[in-house]
């Protein structure tokens, strides 16, 4: 193999390499070979027809694929080795002269790429004197009572009551169809249970002044919000899928023949074992420090996020570089189908960022030592879970968490999402280390328009 080098300026650079017939020779042969061997043609037994018409029937698709995957390994060999980083992939070279594959006269190929160059970097604005600002959350007595009510409700029991209807009662209504003159003799009958949080602001309000027992008229299309007619059909009238054609009137009078309320769980020693498991928790203190904890543990990781997306801004903006753009682009364009030349320009600023942030981050996970081992992969999908199941308590199955880490690690992106969310985090630690951070106490409001207000930049940056 023969390869040449030639820097055109300091972002852009062309490389031909020639693939000479001893490079691919025996490879190309051992593939005809098992060709040969496998191959039932009309007029030859299993494995004795000729190697000619083997060679004329696969010889050309065999041959131009043992080339490309040497050509493939050849090229990414020589700029691992010469240690040349490049952006995107190389591009044919608009020289390079068709390549015809003559498998009665094996010889050398050449092939000519243009290279786009990674920037020569040395990055800045990672040490003492740089000061980040981190906002922390203001934990209140009343978001802790708001968390203790919402484990009570989760954990309480429904119970019948004949007392006045309240806001967050269920209720069960018998209904008839009926019509001018009173219910309809052969009208339509259903029975069901709604939420009273549910119902449309007219009924509601003459339902939260009533009792089991009462009754009601309504128009049942209109009895629950935002619910449309084959919901009503399927929900309220539950009618069989035989009579799916039969015309219901809206007219219903109804009977409130149940009233089921939720009655929150008692503070007690029983609820703290469901919340937390057993004994974890054995105080209405303790589990108040809990929720404290937990409170302040999931807004300080959003605290850290925002300093941590003000640090990459920063160090984007500090590090100005250059970039091969032309070549960008038309690695852009050459490698996403359908895509115009109108929506490369107007993402390629976002492009850009998210590339220099990439170049940046690659250097300082050098520069600090940031490795991401197997188990920290298994170890951070296994955490996702546990999170999704947060305040389920202690009754989730152990076996069936494994089985979803499992099934995570079988996705590929599921483990490289992983892998740079690990990569990200160890990172921005070790810049932590070096940086000056000062703490900033906020209340939930304050910090909820800064969460929005970041998020905002990103979807217009993005």
């Amino acid at each position: 193999m023969k390869v040449q080098f030639d820097k055109i300026d300091a972002l852009n650079a062309t490389l031909e390499l020639e693939l000479e017939r001893a490079d691919y020779e025996s490879e190309y042969k051992e593939e005809l070979k098992k060709y040969k061997a496998q191959a039932a043609m009309k007029g030859f037994r299993k494995g004795k027809t000729p190697m000619s018409f083997i060679e004329k029937m696969y010889g050309k698709t065999i041959l131009a694929d043992k080339i490309n995957r040497k050509l493939q390994e050849k090229l990414y060999a020589y700029l691992e080795d010469e240690n040349i980083d490049i952006l995107g992939d190389p591009l044919p070279n608009a020289g390079q002269d068709q390549i015809t594959f003559d498998v009665k006269e094996l010889g050398n190929y050449k092939f000519k790429f243009d290279l786009g160059l990674s920037p020569e970097l040395e990055i800045v604005g990672v040490d003492e004197t740089t000061e980040y600002t981190k906002h922390l959350i203001d934990v209140t007595d009343k978001m802790i009572d708001e968390e203790v009510e919402a484990y009570r409700k989760r954990f309480g029991n429904s119970v019948d009551t004949d007392a006045i209807i309240e806001e967050n009662d269920l209720i069960k209504i018998e209904a008839e169809e009926k019509g001018s003159g009173g219910v309809l003799n052969n009208g339509w009958a259903t029975a069901f249970t709604v939420s009273v949080s549910s119902l449309t602001d007219d009924i509601k309000a003459e339902v939260l002044k009533s009792k089991i027992g009462d009754s009601l008229d309504f128009d049942i299309f209109n009895l629950e919000k935002d619910k449309d007619e084959a919901h009503v059909r399927k929900y309220l009238l539950q009618v069989p899928e035989e009579e799916s054609e039969r015309e219901i009137g809206k007219d219903f009078t109804g009977k409130i023949s149940e009233v089921k309320r939720l009655e929150p769980a008692e503070i007690n020693q029983e609820l703290f074992d469901k919340v937390y498991g057993k004994d974890v928790v054995k105080s209405n203190e303790e589990m108040r420090e809990k929720i404290k904890q937990n409170i302040s543990g999931f807004y300080a990781k959003q605290s850290t996020s925002l300093m941590y997306r003000d640090i990459m801004q920063n160090l984007i903006a500090k590090n100005d570089m250059k970039l091969p753009e032309t070549f960008l682009k038309r690695w852009l364009k050459e490698t996403n189908e359908n895509v115009t030349d109108d929506k490369i320009e107007e993402e390629f600023s976002s492009f850009q960022d998210n590339l220099k942030w990439t170049l940046i981050k690659s250097k300082l996970s050098k520069r600090f030592g940031v490795e991401v081992q197997p188990e920290e992969i298994r170890g951070h999908l296994t955490e996702k879970v546990m999170q999704y199941f947060q305040g389920y308590g202690s009754g989730i199955d152990q076996s069936y968490i494994t089985d979803m880490v499992n099934r995570m690690a079988e996705d590929k992106t599921q483990l490289q999402n992983a892998y740079n969310e690990i990569e990200a985090d160890k990172l921005f630690a070790e810049i932590e280390k070096k940086i000056t951070t000062e703490e900033n106490i906020v209340s939930m409001d304050e910090f909820k328009s800064m969460v929005e207000d970041a998020n905002n930049q990103y979807n217009q940056q993005n």
